[in-house]
């Protein structure tokens, strides 16, 4: 694909993305994050809009840099399709997690988010490792999140209801 319908292309994904990932989270984000009882180490919310806004230059450069790729193989195919269910299923965890406000729910998305993760990243190695790179802080931060998400959940409810 040529560089501009490149960037093009994974712009518009991001943009369509975020703004699924807002409208899933609804109005109440604020309001709601400062009901819960916040774990140890945990950010205040205009950090995690920063990370949100990383993640989407994390996937936009990891898109594009797959979007360029000359040879239209199976493992290229499968690789957009992975980073468009991921990004999708991030959109869903806000659902569950601002709008539906079901933090057991948040919590199993987030523990089996790791094996796509870990399949993106197998693919990116043996498609373009510039892209295996830059998901590199991601996957690091991926991690924390799993402990945070758990972590929230403990210490509001005990049990997850």
């Amino acid at each position: 694909m040529a560089t501009t319908y490149a960037l093009i292309t994974s712009a518009i994904v991001c943009v369509f993305a975020a703004g699924l990932e807002g409208l899933c989270a609804g109005k109440n984000v604020k309001s709601y994050f400062a009901e819960l009882k916040q774990p140890r180490y945990s950010p205040p919310l205009w950090v995690w809009t920063i990370i949100g806004g990383l993640f989407y230059v994390t996937f936009f450069f990891i898109l594009y840099r797959v979007l360029r790729q000359e040879n239209q193989t199976a493992l290229r195919t499968a690789t957009i399709i992975l980073i468009l269910v991921m990004m999708l299923l991030n959109a869903l965890w806000n659902y569950f997690f601002f709008r539906a406000r079901k933090l057991f729910i948040s919590l199993a998305s987030a523990a089996l988010a790791p094996l796509m993760d870990l399949a993106l990243l197998i693919c990116l190695i043996n498609l373009n490792r510039v892209a295996a790179w830059a998901l590199i802080p991601y996957l690091i931060y991926r991690v924390y999140s799993l402990w945070w998400v758990y972590r929230l959940g403990k210490v509001n409810f005990g049990n997850f209801e």
